[in-house]
């Protein structure tokens, strides 16, 4: 029997917050392991401008923690124009190496039978480029390419959540939320568009949410990032005066968001493995 969502603690210190150029633009993203490598996922325009154009030369990466009395964040400080970083000419997703993955024990389960509080604990050896300015806590989370899901595999009206860093909704004088934690969001998955790589979830997403995971709610009760936040859909007001052809257009967030599936991440990585 499915149960009511309580979705697992480790999921929620998936995202991890990007600042370009020293906070100039921020936008989301999340570590993924896959075949012992350790990668950055986000989306292509989080990075690159519509030249396909490094937006920065160095990149800030903050990975909290998924136990929220951790306070203190890992932080990365990552030299783009040295970094093997990649991005799709048809799909909004890019993908950076941050190092390779040292597992500290072999697997005895699959992933999802596995109980132990922390899975799949691995040594992280960086690539030249990356460095650490704040160690932080320990409980840096990555996503295991076990705990996926194509896009052939989603099902439309499942449990979804964006987990993110909108910062655009930040005020100068807010204090009762911490800007430097991710924030959770939930709908369903609306559709899905295979000819254009992409799906639809009823779940409204913000400028800085942009290339953080969507994490699915399985038919099966098991957690699974199935994408990243693309864009969101704009609902249009047009206002037309005839008399001086005057033609005025509104813009406002629909609530529907625009993601990439992982099938896309993937890929790209099959294309430029090191």
């Amino acid at each position: 029997m499915r149960k009511l969502n309580n979705i697992p603690q480790d999921n929620l210190g998936y995202a991890v917050l990007l600042s370009l150029n020293h906070g100039e633009s921020f936008g989301s993203g999340f570590r993924l392991k896959y075949q012992n490598s350790n990668y950055l996922v986000t989306a292509r325009h989080v990075l690159y401008n519509d030249d396909f154009k490094l937006r920065s030369d160095f990149l800030t990466v903050t990975c909290q923690s998924a136990r929220a009395f951790d306070l203190d964040p890992l932080i990365m400080e990552i030299e783009l124009d040295k970094a093997k970083v990649h991005y799709s000419a048809s799909n909004d997703v890019a993908i950076l190496l941050i190092g390779t993955n040292q597992l500290e024990s072999k697997a005895k389960v699959p992933l999802k039978n596995d109980k132990a509080v922390h899975k799949r604990v691995a040594f992280l050896q960086l690539e030249k480029y990356v460095n650490i300015t704040s160690t932080g806590n320990k409980f840096v989370t990555s996503v295991d390419s076990e705990a996926t899901r194509k896009l052939d595999e989603i099902r439309v009206g499942n449990d979804i959540f964006l987990l993110g860093y909108p910062m655009s909704l930040r005020l100068k004088e807010e204090r009762f939320f911490d800007y430097s934690k991710p924030l959770l969001r939930k709908g369903i998955t609306a559709a899905t568009y295979p000819k254009e790589n992409t799906f639809t979830v009823d779940c409204p997403a913000y400028f800085g949410n942009s290339g953080g995971p969507v994490i699915e709610h399985g038919e099966d009760d098991y957690y699974r990032v199935i994408g990243i936040v693309s864009r969101y859909i704009p609902y249009i007001v047009e206002w037309v005066n005839p008399r001086e052809h005057i033609v005025n257009k509104e813009y406002t967030n629909s609530g529907y968001s625009i993601c990439v599936p992982m099938d896309a991440v993937y890929a790209l990585i099959d294309k430029h493995k090191p």
